[in-house]
């Protein structure tokens, strides 16, 4: 009712019923009175016994109270349901609070445990590198960018955790595993020790289950992969050889007199014993994800000059080695040298695709990135990072606020990438049309 002023007939019904409801709350204070009277003259024995006493008038004197208690009811409801969740999992790296989105690096002599606060538990070896891309009340998403980590995941009825590893995507919900990935080598090793997995990208297709017991093996270089009961063999020396070994003739005692001077083999033998040991060279620091101590080798001889002369392959590992020391600069310098040099290659196109991860995952440059994605899809659309380009692809777009485009780049990916891992964000923005 919309009250004007000086509308006297709404003002006098406000007055008559503001009357009703102080008669209404005196009469049901006046009930609530007689009734606590009349129990007390049953307590002290006024009646046969408490029930036989009548409380008032037939009308029910409980309506009241009841409805106070289904509002308090309703509100609590509401409270539960209007206010954010505060379930999300929180996790913690070592002794520290761990943040959504950074950077996790283990030292380079022990390795690094992150505990999660449903019980799962993470170690990353020495020297590898990760992070924490998303968290909620059901499980994670945990990107390895290098190195090695052992996992051992809670499992619930609603878990679900995503282990993003170079253009693989390992579903999990709850599973015991130790995980591998080399971006200089593009090689992965999933060995599972409890549980199933599923894991999707280059080679395996989607969806690709994996037991407790297997390991799995990509070659991305080599387009192949293994699925093996058990771990994969380890290779040793060469077997000895079935031939027999013909006894060695006895050799007679040296004459008295000076030791004659080493010649020939012997003489090589000897200059290779006094030789100090070969220092280990940039190569070898990035083989064993041994980074800082690669850049600082790679500096000693002369960045610049070995970007100048450098081969594709080795440009793009001294790209791994600036990106994962916190060295961006030098990393696009690496990797802009293997577009400019060896244009139309492989190795120029995966350049184009690191390039674009650069943008998006450390400036954010979304557009910058969507180009560097498009161009390696222009140039390798069946290339082992295709399908990750793509999905970045829809993630730049929906970071700019190009619903249109991102649903275009949705359509595309599920054409050809239905069990994918951006299959259900690309899913939900066809959703939202």
């Amino acid at each position: 009712m919309r009250l004007v002023k000086g509308d006297r007939p709404s003002l006098d019904r406000l007055r008559e019923l503001s009357r009703a409801q102080d008669e209404e709350l005196a009469a049901q204070d006046l009930d609530l009175e007689r009734a606590r009277e009349r129990f007390l003259e049953s307590a002290a024995g006024g009646a046969a016994h408490p029930r036989a006493a009548r409380l008032g008038p037939s009308r029910p004197r409980w309506i009241a109270p009841a409805v106070f208690v289904a509002l308090a009811g309703v509100c609590a409801v509401l409270l539960l349901v209007l206010l954010p969740s505060s379930g999300s999992l929180s996790f913690a790296v070592g002794s520290a609070e761990g943040q959504v989105g950074t950077w996790i690096t283990a030292a380079a002599d022990a390795p690094l445990p992150i505990r999660f606060s449903d019980g799962t538990s993470l170690a990353l070896d020495a020297n590898a590198r990760a992070r924490v891309v998303a968290a909620d009340a059901r499980g994670a998403r945990v990107l390895l960018e290098a190195g090695r980590l052992t996992a051992t995941v809670t499992h619930t009825a609603t878990s679900t955790w995503n282990f993003n590893v170079g253009p693989f995507d390992v579903l999990v919900t709850g599973t015991r595993f130790e995980l591998s990935w080399s971006p200089a080598d593009e090689e992965l090793k999933l060995v599972l020790r409890e549980g199933s997995v599923a894991v999707s990208g280059p080679l395996v297709g989607g969806r690709r289950a994996v037991a407790a017991g297997e390991t799995l093996e990509v070659f991305c270089k080599e387009q192949r992969f293994e699925l093996t009961r058990g771990e994969s063999r380890a290779e040793g020396p060469p077997p000895p050889s079935s031939a027999p070994i013909a006894p060695a003739a006895p050799i007679a005692p040296a004459a008295p007199g000076p030791a004659p001077a080493a010649t020939g083999d012997r003489a090589a033998v000897a200059k290779t014993a006094d030789a100090p040991a070969r220092r280990p060279s940039w190569r070898d620091l990035v083989d064993a994800n041994e980074y800082d101590e690669a850049m600082t080798a790679a500096e000693a001889e002369g960045f610049d000059r070995l970007v100048a002369r450098a081969s594709a392959a080795d440009l793009l590992m001294l790209a791994d080695a600036a990106r994962f020391s916190g060295k961006p600069e030098r990393a696009a310098a690496a990797l802009t040298a293997a577009r400019s040099r060896f244009a139309g290659s492989g190795e120029a196109a995966k350049a184009a695709f690191h390039l674009g991860r650069m943008a998006f995952d450390q400036r954010r440059s979304y557009a910058e990135a969507e180009r560097w994605f498009g161009v390696y899809l222009g140039e390798q659309p069946g290339g082992s990072f295709a399908q990750e380009a793509l999905g970045r692809i829809i993630e730049c777009r929906a970071r700019m606020g190009s619903a249109s485009g991102a649903r275009e780049a949705a359509r595309r990916y599920l054409e050809r990438y239905p069990a994918g891992p951006h299959a259900a964000h690309a899913k939900g923005l066809l959703e939202e049309e």
